[in-house]
C-alpha cells in the first residue's frame, strides 16, 4: 500500500519504529513506495557527540542488521606538570588509577598525559535508540563517582590556587 498523505506517513513511520521485529539498524530513514520504513543509506555509520558533566564525550556506532559496534571516549582533561600541581597530580593519578582498576581499564592516563574515557561494546542485536541509549547510559553511570572526583579535585585545586598568594618572582608592567 502506497502512503501518499503526511499523516499517513508519520503514522507509517511510528508504527515500524515500534514493532521490534522490523528494526532496522540507526541512520537516515524514509518510507519506499509501498509504505515500508528502509535505510536512505547503507553505510551503517552513527556518530554524534554529548556533553555529560563538563566532558565532551564522542560516540561511533558501526550497526548492521543484528550486530553493532559502538564505541565512546571522551578526554576528561590533562594531567598537570608536577612543578605545577605536585598535589593535584598526585591525587588525580590515584584516581584515575583506581577507576581503572574498578572500570577494567576505561579510564586510563595517555603518554601525552591526557586523561582518557573509552569503552568499546560488541552485541549482536540491531541498533535501536533504545540500544544506543541503554549502552551509553550504562557507560556513563558505571564511571560517573570517578567523574565526580576528578570533577571535585580538579575544581577544588582551582579555587584554592586562587587563593595562594602570588610568587614574589613575578613582576607586574606598570
Amino acid at each position: 500500500m502506497a502512503v501518499t498523505h503526511s499523516a499517513e506517513k508519520t503514522k507509517a513511520l511510528v508504527d515500524a519504529a515500534g514493532d521490534p521485529s522490523r528494526a532496522l539498524p540507526l541512520g537516515a530513514m524514509g518510507l519506499n513506495a509501498d509504505g515500508e520504513l528502509v535505510r536512505k543509506n547503507d553505510d551503517g555509520i552513527i556518530e554524534f557527540t554529548f556533553n555529560y558533566m563538563s566532558y565532551q564525550f564522542a560516540v561511533r556506532a558501526e550497526a548492521e542488521p543484528g550486530h553493532t559496534r559502538m564505541r565512546i571516549h571522551a578526554v576528561l582533561g590533562h594531567l598537570p606538570y608536577t612543578a605545577e600541581a605536585p598535589e593535584l597530580r598526585s591525587n588525580m593519578r590515584a584516581v584515575v588509577g583506581e577507576a581503572g582498576r574498578a572500570l577494567g581499564g576505561r579510564i586510563h592516563i595517555n603518554q601525552q598525559q591526557r586523561i582518557m574515557f573509552f569503552d568499546e561494546f560488541n552485541f549482536d542485536e540491531t541498533l535501536t535508540p533504545n540500544s544506543l541509549l541503554t549502552k551509553t547510559v550504562a557507560f556513563l553511570l558505571s564511571a560517573k563517582p570517578y567523574l565526580e572526583l576528578l570533577s571535585l579535585i580538579a575544581g577544588a585545586s582551582k579555587e584554592l590556587h586562587a587563593l595562594l598568594p602570588e610568587p614574589t618572582w613575578v613582576t607586574h608592567a606598570e
